[in-house]
C-alpha cells in the first residue's frame, strides 16, 4: 500500500480521513504493524477507484460506529469485496439542535448556541460520555475484542468524520500498545489536517450564502481540540482510578484479550 504521508494516510476520492494506525514506535523497540488496523471517516461516498485502492489491504472487518440516523442521512458504507460490516452504533452527541440553529440563519441564535465556549463544552461532554455511559463502553469493548481476534484482521473502524468516536477508539488501542500520550494526541489532532480543506470550504460557503453571519463559530464543532480527548481520559481516571482499571473494569478486557490485541498489532 502506498501512503500519502508518513502517518499512513490513504488518499481517496470519497473519504478524507482514512489512515493506517501502523508505524507508531513501541516501547522496547519495533513499531505497530502496518496493514492490520485502520481508522477512517464514513465510507458511504467511496468511488469505484477508492474500492480498488483499498482492495490490496484485504480488509476482513469494517466497524461502523455511526448511529442509524446518520446512516439514513448519508448512506451505508461501500465496502471492498470480502469485508464484513459490523454495526456498533455509538452516540456522538445530540447535534440535531446545532443543525437546526445553523439552518435557521438566525445570527443571534447562532452566537448564543455556539459562542462563549459552549460548543467546546458540548464536545468535551460527548467524549466523557464514551466512558461514562455503559452502552457506549460496551460498543468499544466489542470493537476491541474484534481487533483482538486475529481472523477479523485487517480491520477498519470509523464514524462519520473519523475524529471523535474513531479518535477515542484509536486512543484506547494506542494506549494499550504503550504509545506515549503526546503521540496519541498528535494522532488525534491529525484529523484537522485531513479535513481542513473541506471544512474551510464549508465555512466559506456558509458565509457567502448568508446562512451564518460568523461561520467561524462552527470551527470548534468541526475541529479536534486537545480538551476533547483529555476529557475522555480524565473521565476514565475519575471513574476507575487509572487507565488500566478502565480497561479491566470499564471495558471488561482481561489480560488475555489485551495480550491478543498486542500480538495482533506487532506480529
Amino acid at each position: 500500500m502506498d501512503y500519502g504521508d508518513r502517518y499512513g494516510h490513504i488518499v481517496l476520492e470519497g473519504a478524507a480521513n482514512v489512515r493506517d494506525l501502523g508505524g507508531h514506535r513501541l516501547p522496547g523497540g519495533g513499531e505497530l504493524a502496518r496493514g492490520r488496523l485502520l481508522r477512517a471517516d464514513a465510507l458511504n461516498a467511496l468511488t469505484g477507484a477508492d474500492l480498488d485502492r483499498l482492495a490490496p489491504l484485504g480488509l476482513r472487518t469494517v466497524i461502523d460506529f455511526r448511529m442509524p440516523s446518520e446512516i439514513e442521512l448519508n448512506g451505508g458504507d461501500r465496502l471492498p469485496a470480502g469485508a464484513e460490516l459490523v454495526p456498533l452504533p455509538v452516540g456522538g452527541g445530540n447535534l440535531d439542535v446545532f443543525y437546526e440553529v445553523i439552518l435557521s440563519g438566525d445570527a443571534a441564535r447562532q452566537e448564543e448556541t455556539f459562542g462563549g465556549g459552549r460548543t467546546e463544552h458540548v464536545l468535551a461532554e460527548v467524549n466523557r460520555a464514551f466512558v461514562a455511559i455503559p452502552q457506549e463502553r460496551a460498543q468499544f469493548t466489542a470493537a476491541l475484542r474484534r481487533a483482538a481476534d486475529a481472523p477479523s484482521l485487517p480491520l477498519l473502524f470509523h464514524c462519520t468524520a473519523g475524529k471523535d468516536r474513531t479518535g477515542w477508539m484509536a486512543a484506547i488501542v494506542l494506549t494499550v500498545m504503550g504509545v506515549p500520550r503526546d503521540e496519541i494526541m498528535a494522532d488525534y489532532l491529525r484529523s484537522n489536517d485531513y479535513h481542513r480543506a473541506g471544512y474551510d470550504l464549508l465555512l466559506r460557503q456558509l458565509g457567502e450564502t448568508g446562512q451564518m453571519k460568523d461561520p467561524e463559530l462552527l470551527r470548534p464543532l468541526l475541529e479536534q481540540r486537545p480538551a476533547y480527548l483529555e476529557a475522555a481520559f480524565d473521565e476514565a481516571d475519575r471513574r476507575y482510578g487509572s487507565f488500566d482499571r478502565f480497561l479491566a473494569d470499564g471495558l471488561d478486557l482481561d489480560p488475555a484479550a489485551l495480550d491478543a490485541l498486542r500480538a495482533n498489532l506487532t506480529g
